[in-house]
């Protein structure tokens, strides 16, 4: 025969539905603060942001409701055990409360980083102070209010409507019936209006459940998930463009022949070995420099150097993650296919450094940076391949912190003048990594910021700040090739000026930040080669290549042999193929890989795939992979051969 419930089950029962109820509520609340406010003007603006509302939230409502059953079936189990009921009600508030907080926080993240917080990214916890000028952009009066009010004021909702609206027993209310329909309808409009309007938005990763995909991220880690993996089948020969070149494809020993040859040529009308600075700007994507015909002025020394460089027009980042740039730089080798830093997790990478192999040929090696060394594992990383010495901020002649990432660069500037002041007269080879121009883009005080947007880009506060702190660079770094030419070592001196990854600022696409999207904004970056000895007039070199051919090319300029176990190719030879690889790892994956005029860009996670003709659409606007099949299938492949190789590689590693 069926017992009713006792008092504490009833009341825990009642508590539970309110706490669902409000729990609801307050994520739908969340993210429509991620929205902005409604517009009012007409109706149908109302309409249109109720389905946007809907579009990304109705998941978050769905979590509050598998909580909800999950505690009924719970107290449903339980009977009249009233310890029970009470924990599971405590349990249940806290945990919903705690889930309010934790929303709040993981919209803030998404507007820093472009996803919610996942486990590889709660691992740099330990660089919180770094990235606090990042967070603290965002974290504006409103949010630190929501963060402190919003966990509190979710318990009293729910205690006050527990008590003002009681229940007598379990019979259906008709506020049952409200709650289910409501629910019912919120998720039918919200699957709809995703599927209809923004499956195909940059930020629709703000629909996702902030718990569900921090839990996801942490299974797929403890699980073992290593790199990722496609199915679609491949030609062997594929393979051959991530082979190191010691095993490199069958045109190999022609290959090597030329080089020798051309080393030796070069060799021959060298005074002295060249002396190497590579200067890698931060966050800086070709779009917004003034090298690649853009409309912006904000590298006019650069511009005016390049009339003694080499130019490339067509050279990317394989991921906005600086880590994973560094490794690629470095060591010629393709990073990781994973989630995580690659320094941090590979500290003692296998593999021959650029700027080992110059140190072994007598060169003095240095890395400096105006940022902090103990990001990522840096420090130990650079120590471990090849550096003599690695100077952070705190060796650096400024005191005064620009942000939490580190001094002006200019600090930076002023210490590589000192090193190449120090070395005059034997080789070397000298790494400068700036840091101003990473967000929150801060300017050099008492400099007058110009007017310098050109473009209908939507942050133009953002923009303008970061425009001016790379100009400001800029400016710096004429004084390195200043105190070349006024030593006489601007003919025994190759500088290499390469970014790191790119920076969007919503336009063309509408992303932000870095890392986000494998769009030109993101990947595609500057890169020149400086060298008044070979280069008597601006040249200008149309090759498509990445951060793993820089060191074969470096190491050809510079008459040196290449590593056999590097992956690139020098970007000068005939071996190089027309390609350059890249990806994003969220808390998902899309691969990129540019070929010629075509850009191919897939969605693991999705499976969807765009196909770009960058010659006749260079910002990316018309997908015409509908059109092309054969041209996605071929250029699939090559990711399917990337992925493979990847695993290959990292997998061997991760077992010995």
């Amino acid at each position: 025969m069926f017992r009713s419930p006792g008092v504490p089950t009833r009341v825990a029962i009642r508590r539970v539905f309110w706490a669902a109820v409000w729990l609801a509520v307050l994520l739908v609340a969340v993210k429509a603060y991620y929205l902005g406010v409604p517009p009012a003007r007409a109706l149908g603006d109302a309409e249109n942001y109720l389905r946007s509302l809907a579009a990304i939230s109705y998941v978050d409502v769905l979590f509050a409701a598998v909580l909800w059953a999950a505690a009924r079936a719970v107290l449903a189990a339980a009977g009249d055990r009233a310890w029970i009921a009470r924990s599971v009600t405590a349990a249940f508030l806290v945990f919903a409360a705690f889930s309010c907080l934790y929303a709040v926080a993981n919209v803030v993240i998404f507007g820093v980083f472009g996803g919610f917080l996942t486990y590889p990214l709660l691992s740099l916890v330990g660089n919180v102070r770094m990235l606090s000028s990042s967070v603290n952009a965002h974290l504006t009066p409103r949010v630190v209010t929501s963060l402190v009010a919003l966990p509190a004021a979710y318990i009293v909702l729910v205690l006050a409507s527990a008590r003002l609206v009681p229940r007598a027993d379990l019979r259906w209310h008709p506020r049952d019936g409200v709650a289910f329909l409501s629910l019912g309808a919120w998720l039918l409009l919200g699957q709809y209006a995703f599927a209809n309007d923004w499956a195909t938005r940059q930020d629709r990763r703000i629909a996702d459940n902030a718990h569900w995909v921090m839990l996801s991220s942490w299974w797929e880690v403890v699980n073992g998930a290593r790199t990722v993996r496609m199915t679609d089948k491949f030609a062997a020969s594929d393979l051959d463009d991530f082979a190191p070149l010691g095993v490199h494809a069958p045109d190999a020993p022609a290959a090597v022949l030329r080089t020798i040859r051309n080393r030796a040529a070069r060799q021959a009308a060298l005074r002295r070995p060249p002396n190497i600075i590579l200067v890698v700007l931060e966050s800086v994507s070709a779009r917004w420099t003034s090298l690649n015909g853009g409309p912006y002025e904000s590298t006019p020394n650069l511009k005016a150097e390049s009339a003694h460089a080499l130019t490339f027009s067509n050279f990317y980042a394989h991921i906005g993650r600086s880590s994973n740039s560094l490794g690629a730089i470095l060591l010629s080798t393709y990073p990781k296919l994973g989630f995580r830093d690659l320094t941090e997790e590979y500290p003692r990478l296998p593999g021959t450094s650029i700027a080992a192999l110059f140190r072994d040929r007598g060169y003095r090696t240095d890395f400096v940076t105006p940022s902090d060394m103990s990001w990522a594992g840096w420090n130990d990383f650079l120590h471990l391949h090849g550096f003599d010495a690695v100077h952070d901020y705190r060796d650096l002649p400024c005191t005064e912190m620009i942000s939490s990432w580190g001094v002006e660069d200019r600090c930076m500037v002023d210490r590589m003048l000192q090193l190449v002041d120090e070395n005059r007269n034997r080789p070397f080879f000298l790494m400068g990594w700036t840091t101003q121009t990473h967000h929150p883009y801060e300017p050099t005080p008492g400099v007058p910021l110009l007017d310098m947007e050109k473009e209908p880009v939507p942050d133009q506060w953002e923009l303008g700040r970061y425009l001016n702190v790379l100009h400001e660079t800029d400016r710096h770094l004429e004084r390195l090739f200043d105190r070349l030419r006024a030593t006489h070592l601007d003919q025994d001196t190759i500088v290499v000026v390469v970014g790191d990854h790119g920076q969007a600022f919503g336009y063309p696409h509408d992303t932000y930040i870095q890392g986000r999207t494998i769009y030109e904004e993101d990947v595609h970056v500057p890169l020149l080669v400086w060298s008044p000895r070979f280069y008597k007039t601006s040249s200008r070199a149309d090759a498509v290549g990445s951060q793993v051919d820089l060191a074969p090319t470096l190491a050809s300029l510079a008459g040196v042999p290449p590593a056999a176990d590097w992956e690139g190719r020098n970007l000068l030879g005939s071996a190089h193929p027309p390609r350059a690889y890249f990806y994003v790892a969220e808390d998902h994956f899309t691969l990129g890989v540019r070929e010629n005029q075509w850009k191919y860009i897939y969605d693991l996670r999705e499976g969807t795939e765009e196909l770009y003709d960058l010659v006749t659409d260079p910002t990316e606007q018309r997908n015409v992979a509908k059109a092309n099949p054969d041209v996605c299938a071929r250029l699939r492949q090559r990711l399917a051969a990337w992925t493979e190789a990847n695993r290959r590689k990292y997998e061997v590693r991760a077992q010995s």
